[in-house]
Parts: C-alpha cells; structure tokens; sequence
C-alpha cells in the first residue's frame, strides 16, 4: 500500500515558506547576514525529507544501509540546492552586474548537505531502532 503524503512534509515547507515571507518584507538576509544559513539547513533537511518519502516511504520499502538513506538525501537536497545557487548567480547578475561570491554559495551548499545528513542519520537511526529488539 502506497504510503501518503506525510503531513508534516507540509507542515514544515509551510513553516519556511512564512519564515522566508517575513525574511523578504523585513530585510532579514540582508541585515543578518548570518539568516540564510539555517534557511539553507531547513530546506535541505526538508527537501531529503521529501526524497526519503519519495523513495522508500511511499513504496513501502525498508531503509537497510545508511549510505543507502544519505546518497538519497543529497541527491534531493543537493539538486535543488545547485539549481537555487544558479538561479541566485543569474539574477544576482542581471540586477547587481555580479555574481554572488564563490565563499557565499559554497556556504549555502553546505548548509543544505549538513541538512540533507542529518535527516538522513534521523532516518536511519529510527529506522534501526524499529528492527531492533532488546533481549
């Protein structure tokens, strides 16, 4: 049986959609220069959440190695997060004449895999603990 759409998946994209919304209309990602870092987490974490559902959860199958769960997680968190970078450098270009700095979007990628890991090491450590008995 096909597993649905968690609710909390929305619950949480919700969350960082109107954190974002307040950031934009009150200049946080400017005057904080240190805000797009847990944003950048949060939406690593949610999107290897999305990718852990997408890939196990909703078929019903069985996380058995983590490097299985991690490579899952950053293909989802990285891919988004690549092509969020790109468009940053992109419009950065077009309204600024420059691209964001290389020390900047490095950082923005970390943040989104430290994201993507640590969902994927929640994943697995639950997922071993349901497998696991105590005698």
């Amino acid at each position: 049986m096909l597993s649905p759409f968690p609710i909390i998946l929305v619950v949480f994209l919700v969350a960082i959609a109107v954190v974002n919304a307040f950031a934009d209309v009150y200049h946080w990602y400017w005057t904080m220069r240190w805000f797009d870092m847990p944003m950048h987490f949060a939406g690593g974490a949610w999107l290897a959440s999305f990718g852990v559902w997408w890939q196990y959860y909703r078929r019903g199958l069985v996380v058995e190695r983590f490097l299985q769960i991690l490579g899952a997680c950053l293909v989802f968190a990285l891919s988004v997060g690549l092509l969020w970078e790109a468009y940053e450098a992109v419009v950065s270009f077009f309204t600024v004449g420059h691209m964001n700095a290389i020390k900047d979007t490095i950082g923005d990628l970390l943040f989104d895999i430290m994201g993507g890991t640590a969902v994927a090491i929640l994943v697995f450590t639950k997922e071993k603990l349901k497998t696991t008995r105590i005698q």
